[in-house]
């Protein structure tokens, strides 16, 4: 049985082709596990799925879409903000920031210019949620127990580090569990620091260790967070239940991939399925979104 299945979501013509290839950062990390005696699987999916018989993304559809998005970041908000409050200006100031976007929104969505390039963009949005599932649909029936999905901006500086730092966690029984299931996923890519996603007072420190050679801390969430989704490291089986959840959820409107796989964690968070501790975050992530970041 492979111990890893590693997918690489990325499009023709994405300008991080590189790492489509055998000396993009799946492949590398694959030799890089394979020397410590670690078996991977890695696929690259480069497809384009959607298609006008899958969902008519028109204007009115990309409108719906794009209200979709703002409506779940307040959503997603008021979870962050369920253990411990944010003060009450703060709450305020954030509410009429997201009434001025809307607003912002339908005035926008009056010109022209709104309808190609917005329907253009719920495509693209749409492609890249369909590729995500379909490399989730790959690493549970490859019987991988670890699934680590990246996106194709993802970089990494330090092959050695992050291989050392993935085999110290895939042979941890604190981190696999000991007769039972351990932690359920690990955000290892840096898109934010934890201050502007908010998440700071979620974050608490546990007994694992980074084992690659860079210093770097491993942090658990008192409930379920991600990072955007440029690499994340799942538990097969939870992999199963969020391709369970999204099979519920209706396709359209289409918002950001990050956004759906977080209503489907909080979902699985509200059912008792993920808790306190299934959730890691590996600080400072050993890969960046090279679209957000210089690497260095």
């Amino acid at each position: 049985m492979t111990d890893l299945f590693i997918g690489v979501v990325s499009h023709e013509g994405s300008r991080f082709a590189l790492n489509q290839g055998e000396n993009g950062l799946a492949f590398t990390l694959q030799r890089a596990l394979s020397a410590s005696g670690v078996s991977s699987e890695v696929s690259v999916n480069t497809r384009n799925d959607w298609t006008p018989a899958l969902l008519n993304i028109t204007p009115g559809v990309a409108l719906a879409s794009a209200r979709a998005s703002l409506a779940f970041e307040q959503t997603w908000q008021r979870y962050l903000d369920e253990e411990t409050p944010s003060p009450f200006f703060t709450r305020a100031r954030k509410y009429w920031e997201f009434r001025a976007r809307r607003w912002a929104l339908g005035l926008k969505s009056k010109k022209k210019a709104f309808g190609v390039s917005s329907v253009t963009a719920v495509q693209r949005l749409a492609n890249i949620e369909l590729s995500h599932v379909n490399l989730w649909q790959q690493g549970v029936a490859s019987e991988a127990r670890w699934v680590l999905i990246l996106e194709d901006d993802g970089g990494c500086t330090d092959i050695d580090d992050l291989a050392a730092g993935l085999v110290g966690l895939l042979s941890s029984t604190d981190f696999v569990g000991e007769g039972g299931v351990g932690r359920r996923y690990a955000n290892v890519s840096a898109s934010f620091e934890s201050h502007q996603l908010g998440v700071n007072h979620l974050l608490s420190s546990t007994p694992l260790e980074w084992a690659g050679s860079v210093d770097r801390s491993i942090q658990a969430s008192s409930r379920p967070i991600t990072n955007t989704v440029c690499a994340i490291l799942y538990n097969t089986e939870l992999l199963a239940l969020i391709l369970g959840k999204f099979a519920d959820m209706a396709f359209s409107p289409v918002i950001p991939i990050d956004f759906k796989l977080n209503a489907a964690l909080i979902a699985l968070f509200r059912q008792g399925q993920l808790g306190d501790g299934d959730c890691l975050q590996v600080q400072p992530a050993p890969i960046v979104q090279m679209s957000m970041h210089e690497m260095g």
